[in-house]
């Protein structure tokens, strides 16, 4: 069997499909079990044991992992929704994010941004403009 095939399948197929809409559900639950059907398939198509490390088997199909993918789309949509204007309904929604966010209640963008400052190196978060001042501006 092609293995390369076989791997252009599942992206096409299984992961369109199991990522659809994950900007806005990545810091929930649902990533790690989408984390264990894409290792396991990616081992399986190798017939390499279960305790093989993912960092090779990525190498191999040079991919990262399935949550990097996950954030950056997140990511995307974290920049995209906060440039919408208040005149539309997207706008508002951000409008209200940012509100539950400065009350201190649990939101995505609170999410988002606490992923960020945990995760993203200094040189990286200064690529991303309009994330940047929000965050500087959000509490």
């Amino acid at each position: 069997m092609d293995v390369q095939l076989c791997d252009n399948l599942f992206n096409t197929l299984v992961c369109s499909t199991a990522s659809y809409a994950c900007e806005v559900w990545v810091d929930s639950k649902k990533i790690e079990a989408i984390k264990v059907v894409y290792r396991g398939f990616l081992k399986s198509l190798l017939e390499v044991r279960k305790k093989t490390s993912t960092s090779i088997v990525l190498a191999k199909f040079g991919k990262f992992p399935f949550e990097q993918f996950a954030w950056g789309q997140a990511l995307l949509y974290y920049n995209c929704v906060s440039m919408v204007t208040k005149d539309r309904i997207l706008g508002n929604a951000w409008e209200a994010q940012l509100t539950m966010l400065a009350v201190g209640k649990k939101c995505w963008a609170g999410s988002v941004k606490n992923w960020l400052l945990k995760n993203q190196p200094e040189e990286v978060v200064g690529f991303l403009p309009p994330v940047q001042p929000l965050l500087e501006m959000a509490p």
